[in-house]
């Protein structure tokens, strides 16, 4: 015979009703050989457990009792109740009956209950007896047999999502928990991912527990395009380079959490896990590690961490489409210039209108513009940077002063170091490129250019003709040397690109 023991706690979510001191016994009894009813019950030995510091929470009516790690059973949800009048007898109960015990404990009531034993739910014909043993003290003790030939769990788990931590020094914002939470909790409701038909690589819209809605995009790393694991037939790629010029396979996911990273709120960097929305609105996108039939597994599939996926988890935007579905014209411009200040900044080498979302706000239905697919940012050259905003009528006024304001304390430098800390050493090409396309957004703006003036000077004209800024870069690295350091070979870009917009600002 095995007995496990457990403790369960009120708190935090509780109703006050629900706040008590609360002392229970759960004994769970895995037996050998089916119990009978005369069967001689061997003494167990009472154990007290305190239901104190366990998290806890409510979801649609049901209280769910979430246990430590460290004890035997690790999620338990009851709704707890005085136990029936102690006996010290055996005595064969119904599942629902079971059930009706667990109603109140200290005067509070629930409606949705749920028996679960190591996170799983009991099936109907898994409880094979109750005993109440004689309690001391007034305590209530609640003891549950278990038939050993029965199934523990009722539903096999066939899929796993947890956060990947690469700093446990840095605490995750509330809302990335919570939209990890949801994406679980719609995989427990058997609401598959439904793989995404736009793009080139593997997206995944992870859908709520209702199965309307969705509430999150992933996208793995070994489904990039041109990744080993592509769904769409793309070729792998021989050299490493990804679609666009300057980027690496399987290193979008990064890109994509780095953005939502630097796109900071008005206030400045999130110098603490804060749940702000960043300036330009990239919604709030983390690193994930997922294991779902689903995904894409030209190899075959078992439920195996071999077979997880590591990926961008990013919070789904309800949208009334893309900038593609509509004219720009109705387009606010403080939401095209966010952007811009966006795909500037990380020198963005794949905005087109496809990736900007459109939603309604509020009552009055102010358009609001949402910019998503950022795996091809940070690149280590400018060869392939396009901005669809670049031809639109709002590209051509100037900045606001409050979008100067936040420009102005732009800092390259403390980026790269936020990034380093959140675990993506950026690679040193990247980085330099990253350093140039920051001075460029902060020298254009002090001078007063408009958003159409600086990504004029980012982007190419045609496929053959270079950039303006390429051009000042070749110019800095013709008087470069082995011994001149990146600080150097900045400055050097810096002055160049004063005297180059100079001009633009005499034009």
């Amino acid at each position: 015979m095995l007995i496990d023991t457990q403790r369960a706690v009120c708190r935090d979510t509780c109703t006050p009703a629900m706040q008590h001191d609360i002392w229970i016994s759960v004994v769970v009894l895995k037996l050998d050989t089916p119990l009978k009813v005369q069967r001689t019950v061997p003494k167990l030995k009472k154990v007290l457990l305190e239901l104190s510091s366990v998290q806890t929470s409510i979801r649609g009516g049901s209280v769910q009792f979430n246990i430590s790690p460290d004890q035997s059973i690790q999620v338990v949800q009851w709704v707890l109740a005085k136990s029936s009048p102690i006996n010290q007898q055996l005595i064969g109960i119904e599942h629902s009956s079971v059930k009706l015990r667990f109603q109140s404990i200290k005067g509070f009531f629930v409606k949705k209950q749920k028996l679960l034993y190591d996170g799983r739910e009991l099936a109907r014909d898994y409880l094979h007896h109750e005993l109440t043993l004689d309690g001391e003290n007034g305590e209530n003790l609640i003891h549950l047999l278990i038939k050993k030939s029965s199934k523990v769990i009722a539903k096999p788990k066939d899929f796993s999502v947890e956060h990947v931590v690469v700093n446990h020094e840095i605490e995750l914002p509330s809302l990335l928990k919570e939209l990890i939470s949801s994406t679980i909790e719609g995989l427990e409701k058997g609401n598959a991912p439904i793989k995404s038909s736009d793009g080139s690589g593997g997206a995944y819209f992870m859908q709520d527990q209702s199965g309307h809605k969705y509430v999150s995009v992933f996208k793995p790393i070994d489904e990039e395009p041109m990744a080993v694991n592509n769904p769409h037939g793309l070729p792998l790629s021989l050299d490493g380079e990804g679609l666009k010029k300057g980027t690496q396979v399987g290193e979008g996911a990064f890109r994509e959490v780095a953005a939502y990273l630097l796109d900071y709120p008005i206030t400045g960097p999130r110098s603490s896990p804060r749940d702000q929305p960043g300036f330009a609105g990239v919604p709030p996108t983390t690193m994930v590690k997922c294991l779902h039939k689903d995904f894409n597994h030209p190899n075959g599939y078992s439920f195996s961490q071999e077979n997880a996926k590591i990926g961008s988890l990013q919070m789904f935007v309800s949208n009334v489409g893309t900038c593609e579905d509509m004219g720009y014209g109705v387009f606010p411009v403080d939401q095209v210039h966010k952007i811009s200040v966006l795909d500037i900044r990380l020198a963005n080498a794949d905005r087109h209108g496809g990736n900007i979302l459109v939603s309604r706000d509020g009552n009055d239905g102010q358009i609001v513009l949402t910019p998503i697919d950022h795996g091809y940012c940070f690149p280590n050259k400018f060869e392939d940077c396009t901005f669809e905003w670049l031809y639109w009528p709002q590209a051509k006024e100037p900045y606001s002063s409050e979008t100067l304001e936040y420009i102005k304390h732009l800092d390259a430098e403390q980026d790269i170091e936020l990034l380093r800390f959140h675990g993506w050493e950026i690679p040193p090409s990247c980085a330099r490129v990253f350093r140039i396309s920051t001075m460029l957004l902060k020298k254009g703006a002090e001078k007063g250019l408009t958003p159409f003036a600086i990504g004029s000077i980012m982007c190419r004209e045609t496929l053959e003709k270079e950039s303006v800024i390429e051009q000042i870069i070749y110019e800095a690295e013709a008087i470069w040397s082995p011994e001149t350091t990146e600080e150097e070979f900045i400055s050097t870009v810096s002055d160049i690109m004063d005297r180059s917009l100079d001009q633009y600002s005499l034009n």
